[in-house]
């Protein structure tokens, strides 16, 4: 299937470029012109799946399609629910993946699989980008129980997701399960791609656990 729709672009890409050439538009035009066309046959699907999709079993596609990379590889061992291998994926991310942002947001990743949840707040006040920075020092005051807290700083969240998965965990925390699971299906409605298929999957773990403990 992949090769067969591969063909029928390159096939098109070469009829457009016969077309171009014919009508004499200059070598320069014709040459960005099939960047152009690269791009959106190419990338923008891709792109499209990991940030703004709704469909699981497509994202879901995409990350085995890709599970040699650290991210997506994550994304699918969080899906596993094997705490180990949800570390150790979380690790090889933070080997392969230098940029500061990254390191930032995975170390407080780290924190939260490692339930440190010190170490959680002390990466999490490090990270340089909002609203991910105060998401996570949100998470923080409300697994320390300190919930008025945490609500006052969902008040800063600009993105929806976040703001009902922390409602989400000082729900939990409390052991009002009905609350969390409210709070959890409206973070998932309210997330898009990579990041909805992990949310479905995280709560899903998380309310697995708490049903182990209680």
């Amino acid at each position: 299937m992949k090769i067969l729709k591969y063909t029928v672009i390159f096939m098109l890409g070469i009829a457009l470029t016969i077309i171009l050439l014919f009508l004499e538009v200059p070598f320069w035009l014709i040459y960005v012109s099939m960047l152009f066309v690269s791009l959106v046959l190419f990338v923008a699907p891709h792109m499209y799946t990991l940030y703004k999709s709704n469909n699981l079993k497509k994202i879901e596609r995409y990350l085995e399609q890709n599970k040699h990379k650290p991210i997506p590889a994550y994304a699918l061992a969080v899906k596993s629910g094997d705490h180990d291998k949800i570390i150790e994926s979380v690790q090889r991310i933070l080997t392969k993946h230098k940029q500061a942002s990254i390191q930032e947001v995975y170390k407080t990743n780290l924190a939260l699989y490692e339930r440190n949840v010190s170490k959680l707040e002390q990466h999490a006040k490090q990270i340089s980008k909002l609203p991910i920075r105060t998401y996570y020092i949100a998470y923080a005051e409300a697994l320390k129980g300190n919930f008025e807290e945490a609500r006052t700083l969902t008040g800063y969240l600009t993105v929806d997701w976040m703001h009902h998965a922390i409602e989400a965990i000082i729900a939990q925390t409390k052991g009002d399960m009905h609350t969390y699971r409210k709070e959890a299906d409206a973070s998932i409605e309210h997330s898009r791609g990579i990041q909805k298929f992990m949310n479905v999957y995280a709560f899903k773990n998380m309310e697995n656990n708490y049903t182990k403990k209680s």
